[in-house]
């Protein structure tokens, strides 16, 4: 039986110390506060950061999650997550260790499928809305998407807004007018699509928009994660490892291989 007191979470940001360190002052507390005693929660940043909305920069997130995820289950981590909502990288780096892993993404649309019929994504940026697509098709969610929308905002614009109510004030009013469209298109739950707009927007208990609530997948994640090693621990299995799942473990040559060159 497994006698551990004390169970180790790595949450993997896409984030640094410098540009990021407005979100990360809110984020880091709130993760704290989340953690059920008897886990210890390790987020880890990244240089260089993601700060670009591109292709690109989302691939090599995905490499740097793949790997931590490696990383995590040789320094004995219990579980691994991603606190990126595009969840790049997630179902190679489920494929490539014995503990859980999570995205984001996936736990947050899941939960939200749990608390109404519809819902709403609400994108920090339009050239997202690809990636989120892709997510809808891949978790099978075309039935319960009302719709996505975006707000025209950057990255520092963001990061204004965490030390600033004057700025956090001009990007909530646009948050709820796009949140509002959503509900006009029939969403009863509405999903901000990144740790920073649901640090902004979601964070206080019960946020919503006209009765829709705001859904803070940062909190969702870090139960999400709990949750799993709990229930490894009771006995059911972390995923499916058949061929046709795309989760079977690699072989020893196949993992040096990526370590090394991947």
């Amino acid at each position: 039986m497994d006698t551990k007191t004390t169970f180790r979470i790595w949450a993997q940001g896409a984030t640094d110390q410098v540009g990021h360190r407005n979100y990360l002052a809110q984020l880091l507390p709130h993760l704290l506060a989340c953690t059920d005693p008897g886990f210890a929660l390790d987020f880890k940043t990244m240089t260089p950061s993601v700060t670009t909305v591109h292709a690109l920069s989302e691939f090599r997130f995905s490499r740097a999650v793949i790997r931590g995820a490696i990383e995590a289950e040789r320094e004995g981590y219990d579980v691994f997550f991603m606190n990126h909502f595009q969840d790049v990288g997630l179902y190679e780096a489920r494929a490539a260790v014995n503990i859980p892993v999570l995205g984001l993404g996936e736990a947050t649309l899941l939960h939200a499928c749990t608390m109404g019929r519809k819902l709403g994504l609400l994108a920090i940026n339009p050239a997202f809305i690809p990636a989120h697509n892709e997510q809808i098709s891949r978790y099978g969610l075309q039935q319960r998407i009302a719709g996505i929308r975006a707000m025209a905002a950057n990255i520092s614009d963001y990061m204004e807004a965490f030390a600033s109510p004057a700025k956090r004030s001009e990007l909530q009013a646009v948050f709820e007018r796009e949140a509002r469209r959503l509900i006009d298109s029939g969403a009863d739950v509405i999903v901000p699509t990144g740790g920073i707009p649901m640090m902004l927007f979601g964070k206080e208990p019960d946020a919503h928009v006209d009765g829709a609530p705001i859904v803070n997948g940062v909190t969702v994640v870090v139960k999400a994660a709990e949750m799993a090693v709990k229930l490894k621990r009771l006995g059911v299995a972390v995923v499916s490892r058949i061929p046709q799942s795309g989760f079977a473990l690699p072989s020893a040559q196949t993992l040096d291989e990526f370590l090394q060159h991947g």
